[in-house]
């Protein structure tokens, strides 16, 4: 359940006034239930997990029913199963479950999309240009955002595990290798470097 704290964290960080409805059910009748009541006096609504297609991810069919469902899956690693839409009057963002998944996708749609909320003009991370200190030989036809390291020398390391489960390489990382679809990376390349220092203050 790491998710939830580290949302709840995230938002707060943002001023949010933060109501958690805690873990819901793997039921569509409960959790549309859920979604009415945290429509009610709430201008936004996250959840994570259930946004996928197994038998028990409910999210995304309780949205529609209550709702409209107006985005559903991009074509970024990690972060695919990533939701938008409304319950009534309040804006919905369906997080994927995986962890890296969960804090990636709040970085870089959630916290801009509530920042554009607040008034914030300039929403958009800004990148530096930095000289990979790695290989990434396989790329992948989605963009992709690898959990990196600012080095003293100005190149960027990666964490040796990419998983979308490796919490910890959130932590190791002061930021994000931004990998553009099919596109492989040698050892002194440059890359758009996304610190923490814009993506998390």
């Amino acid at each position: 359940n790491s998710n939830r704290f580290m949302l709840r964290a995230l938002l707060a960080q943002l001023g949010c006034e933060v109501t958690d409805f805690g873990i819901v059910a793997d039921d569509l009748e409960v959790t549309r239930k859920v979604l009415r009541d945290a429509a009610q006096g709430h201008d936004l609504i996250v959840t994570s997990g259930g946004v996928s297609v197994g038998e028990e991810d409910h999210v995304k069919p309780a949205v529609e029913a209550e709702g409209s469902l107006d985005m559903w899956k991009i074509a970024m690693k990690p972060g695919k199963p990533l939701a938008y839409g409304r319950v009534h009057a309040a804006a919905f963002i369906g997080l994927p479950g995986n962890p890296v998944s969960s804090f990636v996708t709040f970085l870089l749609m959630v916290r801009p999309f509530i920042l554009a909320t607040q008034g914030v003009n300039e929403v958009v991370p800004q990148a530096v240009m930095l000289r990979a200190g790695f290989d990434w030989p396989r790329p992948d036809r989605r963009r992709e955002f690898l959990r990196a390291r600012m080095m003293a020398d100005g190149s960027v390391a990666l964490f040796h595990n990419q998983g979308a489960a490796a919490l910890n390489s959130t932590t190791w990382a002061n930021g994000l290798v931004d990998v553009p679809a099919a596109t492989a990376i040698a050892n002194g390349d440059p890359v758009r470097f996304l610190p923490y220092g814009d993506l998390l203050w």
